[in-house]
C-alpha cells in the first residue's frame, strides 16, 4: 500500500495536466517539466509577490530530484491514456491536447485556480531561459538567509 500523502503520481500527474495546459500548443523535456512544476509551487523563491501553494521547508529543492522518477511513470499513464502527446524529436517532449485542455478546465476550485496562476507567472518569469538555468535558480536559493528555520531542528546534540 502506498502510504505517501504528498508528490502521489495521481497528484503530479494533474499538476502536469496543468503546466501543459498553460504551455499548449508548445512541448516541453521532462527535466523542464519537473522545473516549472517546482518553481509554481515554491513561487516565492522565483517571484517575491506571489503566493506559495505548499509551504516552505528546509531542503525543499530536493523535491526536484525524488519527483523524477514519479514523474516518468506519470508521464507513461498520462500518454497512455491519450491526456498528453509524446514527441520524439532530438530526445521525448510532452505537450497537452485537446484531453488534456478538456480535463483541466473542467477542474474548478480554488487550488486549481491558484495553480494555473502561479504557473502562468513562471512561464512568463521563464520565457528565455535555459533548463540549466531553471535547474540553478532552484538548487542556489538558499533558505536559511531569512533565519527561517532556525528551530527546524530542535534537539542540540550534546558531547
Amino acid at each position: 500500500m502506498n502510504d505517501r500523502l504528498y508528490n502521489t503520481k495521481t497528484e503530479i500527474g494533474l499538476r502536469c495536466l496543468f503546466i501543459l495546459k498553460v504551455l499548449y500548443p508548445k512541448s516541453c523535456s521532462i527535466d523542464r517539466l519537473a522545473y516549472l512544476d517546482y518553481l509554481s509551487l515554491y513561487i516565492e523563491d522565483f517571484k517575491e509577490d506571489a503566493i506559495n501553494i505548499h509551504p516552505k521547508y528546509p531542503f525543499q529543492s530536493i523535491e526536484v530530484l525524488d519527483k523524477r522518477q514519479v514523474l516518468k511513470k506519470c508521464i507513461l499513464e498520462l500518454a497512455l491514456k491519450g491526456l498528453i502527446d509524446v514527441e520524439s524529436n532530438e530526445g521525448l517532449f510532452y505537450r497537452g491536447n485537446c484531453n488534456t485542455l478538456w480535463l483541466v478546465d473542467s477542474i474548478q476550485d480554488t487550488y486549481s485556480d491558484h495553480l494555473i496562476k502561479n504557473i502562468k507567472l513562471v512561464v512568463q518569469g521563464i520565457k528565455f531561459k535555459t533548463d540549466e538555468e531553471l535547474k540553478d535558480i532552484i538548487f542556489s536559493h538558499n533558505i536559511d538567509e531569512k533565519d527561517e528555520f532556525n528551530n527546524f531542528y530542535p534537539y542540540i546534540e550534546e558531547v
